[in-house]
């Protein structure tokens, strides 16, 4: 009885800290949201409040009335889709080369791409700049999508996955008759689906987030993206944060909804990745 109630005891101590937690991470959530629905009033007052004084739906209108939100938002899904699939799809086939293939210098190669995980992006983006500018791509979708749509990262998550997957299907195929695109096509991919869409939420969460390349590469308005768009909001002599928060709730919204679809997935695949 004593252990029953010592492990009951243990339970209920360990679900009172991780709601604790749970409340700490949530809370500028729910600030976030409040604030976005305050009156102007209610932001200059000495004692916070999380409660607004009035509910002032009116702040998500004036978002569409500052800025072309809406231009925002179909340039971040163009730019954000055209990074997932090109990340997903090149990291892929790199990975399955590398996890599978056998060909000189494959090591070497290897060891020059991990290598490449420890160069801050910041050293290339003036690299980048000049050779969109030479290509004549500034202001432009593949300004935008074409210079991140490599990823080192993808490449060695999906390598250590695919390296778990057992040889033998490879040399089945093989005595088959298959070729390595057949073989990468038919067999890896179905197999390395979690670890694909683990990746694919993580590229898809920091192409809508970017924002240092996006502001470098556009300079028209039309051009920008949601993270850049955020940022016009910040007013020289007064910012109306209210605003700002509720055009930053509805720039979560898709990110929200992604990781709802895709969060077994996710886990999954971090987890068989040999990255816990």
């Amino acid at each position: 009885m004593n252990r029953g109630v010592g492990h009951l005891l243990s339970r209920l101590a360990l679900h009172a800290v991780l709601l604790t937690i749970g409340v700490i991470f949530i809370l500028p959530f729910l600030w976030s949201i409040s604030t976005s629905l305050k009156p102007v009033s209610d932001l200059f007052q000495v004692k916070p409040s999380l409660i607004p004084s009035e509910i002032r739906w009116q702040n998500y209108r004036d978002v569409f009335d500052t800025v072309p939100f809406l231009r925002f938002y179909l340039n971040s899904i163009i730019v954000t889709f055209g990074r997932t699939v090109g990340q997903v799809a090149l990291a892929s086939m790199a990975a399955f080369a590398f996890a599978q293939l056998r060909f000189p210098g494959r090591d070497i190669l290897f060891f020059i791409l991990l290598a490449g995980l420890m160069v801050p992006d910041q050293v290339l983006i003036v690299p980048r700049f000049v050779l969109m500018r030479e290509f004549n791509w500034l202001n432009t979708y593949q300004g935008l999508i074409v210079p991140l749509i490599f990823s080192s990262f993808g490449v060695f998550m999906l390598r250590q996955f695919m390296l778990g997957i057992p040889r033998d299907f490879h040399e089945a195929a093989i005595l088959e008759g298959a070729n390595p695109i057949q073989v990468y096509k038919d067999i890896f991919l179905p197999l390395a689906k979690p670890a694909l869409a683990a990746f694919g939420f993580l590229a898809l969460l920091a192409s809508w987030n970017e924002f240092l390349w996006a502001l470098t590469v556009t300079s028209s308005t039309d051009m920008r993206v949601l993270p850049v768009g955020l940022a016009l909001f910040q007013g020289q002599y007064f910012t109306n944060t209210a605003v700002m928060l509720a055009a930053a709730n509805m720039a979560m919204f898709p990110l929200m909804l992604a990781f709802l679809i895709f969060q077994k997935q996710l886990v999954e695949g971090v987890a068989l990745s040999g990255l816990k």
